[in-house]
């Protein structure tokens, strides 16, 4: 068994993410309330439809959610670290510091927005890359705002048990494959394209950089 060691930075880098992000979400909540509680209760079309629409891709509000999913999704990751060490599953190597794990973060979203803009282009559907991105978004907040909260449950209150530990990797799994499965209920319902190439569209934009990115981090503890 590897000895467990859990880096002292990071208790104060998570209380620091966790800030930045919290301050992320309250500049939502106070400048475009309504498009926030409409996105966060329920995944709804009339928000994507509204950005193509005005045409606003690069917006306060949409360059804001960007950097809160990215600080959500390595708020989690770190939490997930932590509760691996603390139920003695796996030690953490201190290559894999914070600064690594928000690298990793930014290459998944990177990868997320470099995948979709080729394959739509390689498809010749360009005319639906707005609402098919917008599309894809408005899930993607949705998604990152309920798991923002789930890093601080996981975090802070870590159980003992390697049984907790793969609970929550259960239901993460799930969730995600529940969001990739809406999202593509919604382009067969909101666009020209054919069932096997919203499959397509997903498996290279969604869940190729998810198996990249998370493959590396499983390479490098276990």
């Amino acid at each position: 068994m590897k000895e467990i060691h859990i880096p002292e930075p990071y208790q104060n880098i998570f209380i620091l993410l966790f800030t930045i992000t919290s301050i992320l979400l309250l500049l939502n909540k106070l400048w475009y309330n309504k498009r926030l509680t409409t996105n966060i209760s329920k995944p709804n079309i009339y928000i994507f439809e509204y950005e193509s629409q005005s045409g606003y891709v690069l917006s306060v509000y949409n360059i804001n959610s960007i950097l809160f999913e990215i600080l959500s999704y390595t708020l989690y990751i770190i939490a997930i670290l932590k509760t691996g060490q603390t139920t003695r599953l796996f030690s953490v190597p201190n290559t894999i510091n914070w600064k690594t794990l928000l690298l990793i973060t930014t290459v998944y979203f990177a990868l997320k927005i470099i995948l979709e803009t080729v394959y739509i282009f390689l498809i010749k559907q360009i005319n639906f890359l707005n609402k098919i991105r917008f599309i894809r978004r408005t899930y993607e907040y949705y998604t990152f705002f309920y798991l923002f909260f789930a890093a601080f449950l996981v975090f802070y209150f870590p159980y003992q048990s390697p049984f907790f530990f793969y609970l929550i990797i259960t239901i993460s799994s799930l969730w995600m494959i529940n969001i990739w499965t809406s999202i593509h209920i919604s382009l067969r319902k909101h666009t020209e394209m054919k069932t096997y190439q919203n499959i397509l569209y997903l498996c290279l934009s969604e869940i190729l950089p998810f198996i990249l990115t998370n493959g590396w981090i499983i390479f490098q503890i276990l």
